[in-house]
């Protein structure tokens, strides 16, 4: 890893129609001097509402948080970061606006980037004052988006034509909204979930014992999804009787809940229904956002807040907020951020207010945007994707990901699909040093082994 490299924390404005600044839009770049066309790694989570941190902070940067015992609890340091990819490329983990330093700075100035397009528009708009501002146009350029980062990704992939995209990682993405978006006569979800409750009611110890990995069980859930499942969702009321029965004894022994409750759902038992009841009789809710995290059933919802924001998995508990005054201070002292508030790590506040209908108010709740990352190979067939996500991951399931990129008409011999034993973070320990292996494997020059 370089000894010498600048930390920089940057923002760009972002102005509306009248010319009168709506926002700033911000990130970290770590940056070796004198390094030429060095490639350059723009990296962002999703949300949306979330900061980079995820990304910055637990995965890629030069430097991450450790938690270590203190006398009043624990408490989060900085520390050397011996997996990031600083020795090869140079980093720059952006902040949407509303989250990190990236401040609204007049009253409604947040709404016109609070949509899937404006959200890109001031992603595109960063990138390209970042590669301008460092005369770095000519660089190798490779996109990094998690969560709905993946959707941001997939979506900018239309709009970077002059920019020399390289590579793109897509990092438990949201691709195919509606592969995520139970609805009648949408039987795709419960097709693409199914691997990933396999292996959450094996990692409970309720359903295939004896199975020696979660591999081996997401691969023989996978396998009975896309056949015999598959098929009698789609026959629907055609389905024979006993043909129902059968699957629903199948189903109910993959995924550990009693045959009784997947024929009552009419064997498409929801994510949410089968989070709730796998250890209802423990009072247990299990994680969404990694399935081997269980916490305290909570109590019914007094309001509208999302089921979803209960997860055990998120830490997040009745707070809407994370602030992050450690990754405040270090981006004050080491990146000269100017900022004098606290560091938004994540804003449900923004996730709930964000518009996914944008100019089609109206229209049904349909996005894929994977049409855009199809276009931009069939323009530049040099570009290589890697895709990643976890087995325990059932906000944005393994499954669904790759049902997406490879239904979107991307040649499948410039996609690298990679399954990690992990949550919906890249984790730490081996999954990320998979993970991390991964993407050096991307950076690498064409012709060299992937």
């Amino acid at each position: 890893m370089p000894k010498s490299y600048t930390t920089r924390w940057e923002s760009s404005v972002l102005a509306g129609a009248d010319g009168v600044p709506d926002a700033l839009i911000s990130g970290t770049s770590y940056v070796v001097p004198g390094s030429g066309r060095r490639p350059v790694v723009f990296l962002f989570n999703g949300g949306p509402g979330a900061s980079s941190s995820p990304l910055h902070m637990s995965a890629f940067g030069p430097q991450r948080f450790e938690t270590v015992p203190a006398e009043t609890g624990r408490r989060r340091i900085v520390v050397p970061n011996p997996l990031s990819i600083i020795d090869v490329a140079d980093l720059v983990f952006v902040d949407p606006v509303g989250t990190g330093f990236s401040r609204v700075l007049r009253e409604g100035g947040a709404a016109p980037y609070m949509t899937v397009h404006g959200d890109v528009a001031a992603m595109r708009h960063f990138i390209r004052d970042w590669l301008a501002r460092h005369d770095r146009r000519d660089c190798p350029v490779y996109l990094v988006g998690e969560s709905y980062g993946g959707h941001r990704l997939a979506t900018l992939c239309a709009e970077v034509g002059d920019i020399d995209v390289a590579g793109l990682v897509f990092v438990s993405p949201l691709l195919d909204a509606t592969a995520s978006t139970p609805a009648p006569g949408n039987d795709l979800p419960h097709v693409l979930e199914l691997p990933t409750m396999a292996v959450a009611a094996w990692a409970h110890g309720r359903a295939s014992a004896g199975a020696p990995d979660a591999a081996t069980v997401f691969d023989r859930a996978q396998e009975f999804a896309q056949s015999r499942f598959l098929t009698a969702l789609h026959l629907g009321s055609a389905l024979p009787q006993d043909e129902r029965a059968a699957v629903a004894e199948r189903v109910a022994e993959l995924i550990g809940l009693p045959v009784g409750q997947v024929l009552a759902a009419d064997l498409r038992v929801g994510s949410e229904d089968f989070l709730r009841t796998l250890l209802a009789d423990r009072d247990e809710l299990v994680g969404r956002l990694d399935t081997r995290v269980t916490g305290p059933m909570p109590p019914p919802p007094e309001d509208d807040r999302p089921l979803a924001a209960d997860d055990p998995a998120f830490g997040i508990g009745r707070s809407n907020v994370i602030l992050s005054e450690e990754l405040a201070d270090y981006l004050r002292r080491e990146a000269g951020a100017t900022d004098e508030g606290t560091y938004v790590s994540l804003s449900l506040e923004l996730n709930f207010a964000f518009d996914w209908r944008g100019e089609h108010p109206k229209a049904d709740f349909y996005r894929n945007p994977t049409k855009h990352v199809a276009q931009l190979l069939r323009e530049r067939p040099g570009i290589r994707v890697l895709v990643t996500g976890g087995y325990f991951d059932l906000a944005t399931p393994l499954a669904a990901s790759t049902h997406a990129i490879r239904h979107a008409g991307v040649p499948a011999s410039n996609v690298h699909v990679l399954p990690l034993v992990a949550g919906h973070s890249l984790g730490d320990g081996e999954s990320l040093e998979t993970a991390v292996s991964a993407v050096r494997a991307l950076l690498a020059p064409q012709g060299q082994a992937r």
